[in-house]
């Protein structure tokens, strides 16, 4: 909305708005919700069935796309979230001319590194035309534990974080997504079909109290994003209302 935070935000950051950013984050937050939902609920049997890990990646993709966009916009500062806007773009172009060269001997990766150096210098150019940011070197995004460390609620030193903590969600489908041993035997359902002198055998089948609950935080998350633009979109500097 014209005359709003975020409209302002979108003038300071017009190589890749904001706005845009949080649309593109928000799309893959939610894609990766439908599909866990659809791909638990068989319509025509009216029953409920999952995988057994392929269903966390879904998970660790949503939280992690919200957890983006949450983490860009959260802030009360201005400079804050233009200055996340800028290392998300920043590191998108660096992702990208990586990308090239991995793929393409040095000669034919060149017109995509000579793209990044190239934006990238206007990215500059975008942060030193906010005051506070001159002095600032623009760097790639935070490693993801520290975004969702930072879009979970704080906890004293030493004090365990909550089951519902977006964090703790990331951690509990990164080690699904891992194969770690001993967390997937704790969090999964995990029964001894027979045992015998070559060993054990056991059948896992996910814990859908587990997934339901990882469900609904990457859910509140998503509704927690909205609720953010939202305000950012309908509100001008100062708190003063536009609706």
């Amino acid at each position: 909305m014209t005359g709003s935070m975020l409209a302002a935000e979108n003038e300071a950051t017009p190589f890749d708005p904001i706005a845009m950013q949080i649309t593109r984050h928000r799309a893959r937050a939610t894609d990766a919700v439908e599909l866990l939902f659809e791909s638990m609920y068989d319509e025509g049997e009216a029953t409920i069935h999952a995988r057994p890990f392929a269903m966390y990646a879904l998970i660790r993709m949503s939280i992690e796309a919200s957890a983006l966009a949450n983490w860009t916009l959260q802030s009360e500062k201005k400079s804050d979230r233009i200055f996340r806007s800028l290392q998300v773009a920043y590191t998108h172009l660096r992702e990208y001319a990586l990308f090239a060269s991995t793929i393409a001997a040095e000669e034919k990766a060149r017109p995509y590194t000579d793209f990044r150096d190239d934006k990238s210098k206007r990215l500059i150019e975008l942060k030193d035309a906010v005051g506070v940011l001159r002095q600032k070197e623009l760097t790639t995004l935070p490693k993801y534990t520290n975004i969702l460390q930072a879009v979970s609620p704080t906890v004293p030193p030493k004090i365990p974080q909550n089951i519902d903590s977006p964090f703790v969600v990331w951690k509990m489908a990164s080690a699904f997504l891992h194969g770690s041993d001993h967390i997937v035997t704790d969090l999964g359902d995990v029964r001894l079909v027979s045992e015998d002198e070559s060993g054990q055998t056991v059948e896992i089948t996910p814990s859908l109290q587990l997934l339901a609950s990882c469900a609904l935080i990457c859910v509140q998350q998503i509704e927690r994003l909205d609720d953010r633009q939202r305000y950012l979109a309908t509100t001008a500097y100062g708190g003063r209302k536009l609706l």
